[in-house]
């Protein structure tokens, strides 16, 4: 416990739990919402690259058109992960009620006891609290990952930046799907991530799993049911309280 290779485990232990019983009939809405997410920004990503593309044969004189491959680098990079990010945060806040509602169903399958029985019309009536919660998260990033993005035009520092930019990912994808657990059980945001700081490298296995698992083709259309289920057992495992 409390390193990389356990909290990809429990990113993958997620694909299962999606499918046990009494669990499978909650995934398959975020499913729909996360295929139905992806294909809108699947197209409007070939609308971008193409006018990119256009862009840059007009923008770059002749003689450093040599250069046009590491812009394309460097763009197709930056693309993705804010591809992946804004398909995690926007499924996150479509779906957050029946995340939610999956995330008591793994919890209960997980632990054996019961689940309050709230039902998805409970969940829906406290969506606002649920996206509230969801753009506190979002808004911890923001700041952080501003200042982040600074370091890549700071001399020296910049061979680092990209490798405290992809942990800095992780991170933020760890706590946008350890939310759901915790939320359920009214435990504050900030009790949340100091809890997860304490077992840092598996909520950074996590993060990571949950980043590669995004960019593989149909996978990605699993992976935001799978990573609230593995949320839900790495918190029972690793950051919920210990009895």
């Amino acid at each position: 416990m409390n390193n990389l290779i356990s909290g990809i485990k429990y990113f993958i232990a997620g694909f299962g739990l999606i499918t046990k019983p009494g669990v499978k009939r909650f995934v398959i809405i975020p499913l729909a919402i996360n295929i139905l997410l992806f294909l809108v920004l699947f197209f409007l990503l070939g609308h971008f690259l193409n006018s990119f593309n256009h862009w840059l044969s007009d923008f770059l004189p002749v003689w450093l058109f040599w250069l046009s491959w590491l812009i394309w680098l460097l763009f197709i990079i930056s693309f993705f992960i804010i591809f992946i990010f804004t398909f995690v945060t926007i499924g996150n806040l479509i779906a957050a009620p029946f995340n939610s509602l999956l995330a008591e169903k793994v919890e209960s399958y997980l632990t054996g006891r019961a689940a309050e029985d709230r039902g998805l019309l409970e969940n829906i009536k406290d969506t606002p609290r649920m996206i509230a919660r969801q753009i506190s998260v979002i808004l911890y990033y923001l700041p952080r990952a501003a200042g982040l993005l600074l370091l890549f035009f700071v001399p020296v520092v910049q061979g680092a930046a990209g490798i405290v930019w992809f942990l800095f990912n992780a991170w933020f994808m760890t706590l946008s799907f350890v939310d759901y657990p915790t939320d359920n059980h009214r435990i504050s945001f900030t009790a949340m991530r100091y809890r997860l700081a304490e077992r840092r490298w598996s909520s950074l296995g996590f993060g990571l799993a949950i980043l590669a698992a995004a960019l593989i083709p149909i996978v990605q259309f699993f992976v935001m049911p799978a990573a609230v289920a593995g949320a839900v057992k790495l918190w029972l495992e690793e950051g919920g309280d210990e009895k």
